[in-house]
């Protein structure tokens, strides 16, 4: 079973507005509401890829039951640790003008943290679970490390999505997969990172990582998949800036799967390269058909 936990899911609400002026009532062309955040979002891609998913993390209110209701009629299983405070809504602005506006989310209480610590500890050998450092705001990295934790202890695999203030923490802690920004790096070797030839530059120390896997995304327009002491990338044409996490859940997605069907590194990556584009031409999460019409197409290019 595969295993998402997000700590802090979003209802997204997205408005696409053609000529937008500041100071007025603006009319929106298209409004869209999703649930939002990054192990729902692979649960989602996972669940069109025929992967048996579970979403868990927190959710409470109206925001958390639409994020709950949507995820059941998706026929994912949710798994979320209720909670009294509400779920944050993000809302989104598309159109002429490009903007968002993220809520810092709910508190949690030390109950409803344990209870969803106690629920992951069900996780056993052959499970994996996917694990991101976007927190509430009374959460702090600790609870990665307790989730890790249990993670080793039960002999289930992780796969870690970091930022850049945590990379040093948990680069080392033996994730299967790691995405790891261009910002990570940038902040843990301490230089400017933005070309191909100066990500190259540290691929000796980013094999270091114990990781079995390393996605580095967006250098170059590439995504780069750092493999048993080689380097694979592929290019994304028009990425589009407010896809961002669309796009890195996507290939994650895309990865995961294919690598717990295959145990193949570049056929995951390939799969990976799919779901990311796909997700690019649709306004939700790519459907397995969308996926399906970009994958005998995708070119994977060995880097080194």
């Amino acid at each position: 079973m595969i295993y998402t936990v997000t700590l802090n899911p979003a209802l997204e609400f997205v408005s696409e507005v053609n000529d937008f002026e500041m100071d007025k009532n603006n009319i929106s062309e298209f409004d869209l509401m999703l649930p939002s955040g990054k192990g729902i979002n692979v649960s989602r891609v996972l669940k069109q890829l025929g992967l048996p998913t579970v979403a868990s993390g927190f959710a409470g209110g109206f925001t958390g039951d639409f994020i709950e209701d949507w995820i059941t009629r998706e026929d994912i299983k949710s798994e979320f640790i209720r909670i009294d405070d509400n779920t944050r809504i993000n809302i989104k602005i598309t159109g002429s003008l490009k903007s968002v506006i993220e809520s810092k989310g709910p508190s949690i209480s030390h109950q409803e943290l344990q209870e969803l610590l106690y629920y992951l500890s069900r996780v056993k050998e052959g499970d994996t679970v996917f694990l991101s450092t976007a927190f509430p705001k009374n959460i702090t990295e600790s609870v990665i490390d307790r989730m890790i934790g249990i993670c080793k202890a039960n002999k289930a695999e992780f796969v870690l999505d970091i930022d850049e203030h945590y990379l040093e923490r948990f680069i080392d802690e033996g994730a299967l997969l790691e995405n790891v920004s261009v910002k990570c790096l940038e902040h843990l070797f301490k230089t400017k990172i933005d070309s191909e030839s100066e990500l190259l530059r540290w691929k000796e120390k980013i094999f270091d990582f114990n990781s079995g896997f390393v996605i580095v995304p967006f250098v170059d327009n590439k995504v780069y998949l750092f493999a048993e002491n080689s380097v694979h990338a592929f290019e994304i044409d028009n990425m589009i800036e407010q896809k961002r996490d669309f796009v890195i859940d996507s290939m994650i997605a895309g990865f995961i799967a294919t690598f717990i069907r295959t145990s193949n590194f570049e056929q995951s990556f390939k799969m990976a390269n799919a779901c990311a584009v796909a997700s690019l031409k649709t306004k939700d999460l790519p459907k397995k058909f969308q996926i399906d019409e970009y994958l005998d197409n995708v070119e994977i290019i060995k880097i080194d």
